[in-house]
């Protein structure tokens, strides 16, 4: 009888564990799509076909790049996304990747060297946000937030095939998603 305490009393314990970590990566965050007027950010970025798995190493290698060779130190990185992975082979699945610059805009030509730039068109898009506490809520993040913003133009006449872009905004902690608009034909 010892035994079995022991045992449901260690299970418990993982459970809340489990609750906690999940309620902490952002698990219980409700996932409100608006359409706001946002963009006119400056990317610095490479472009990439693959796995979107690999953008965190291609953000790596801009963000380390824009220290060693600039100067620059950036707190943001992006992904936009142009493919759904659900509908194409993740060999062809192509994304820009890379970091967002708001300072040293003097030294743009110096980059250019090295890196793709442009600036983000101002716009209306679908955006939600989600806390970024490591990559356990980026996992979430794709389980929760992308269903809500396709929710969100199949109820609303949007085109569901258009690019996300993601916001890693390191010192706010969150992760802000913008999904292009087009409405249907």
């Amino acid at each position: 009888m010892k035994g079995k305490t022991i045992f449901l009393g260690i299970l418990g314990l993982i459970l809340v564990a489990m609750i906690g970590a999940f309620a902490y990566y952002g698990g219980f965050t409700k996932i409100s799509p608006e359409i706001i007027q946002c963009g006119g950010e400056t990317l610095v970025y490479e472009k990439m076909t693959g796995d979107y798995a690999q953008s965190a190493i291609v953000s790596d290698r801009v963000y380390q790049n824009l220290i060693d060779d600039h100067g620059i130190e950036t707190t943001k990185g992006f992904g936009i996304y142009y493919d759904n992975p659900k509908t194409k082979e993740k060999s062809t699945l192509r994304s820009d990747v890379g970091c967002i610059l708001e300072t040293d805009f003097d030294k743009l030509d110096a980059i250019r060297a090295d890196f793709e730039v442009s600036e983000y068109p101002l716009g209306e898009y679908l955006v939600a946000e989600f806390p970024n506490r490591g990559m356990s809520s980026v996992i979430l993040g794709i389980i929760k937030v992308y269903p809500a913003l396709e929710r969100y133009v199949e109820e609303n006449g949007y085109e569901s095939d258009t690019p996300v872009m993601e916001i890693w905004d390191v010192p706010n902690k969150k992760i802000t998603y913008r999904k292009q608009l087009i409405k249907r034909g």
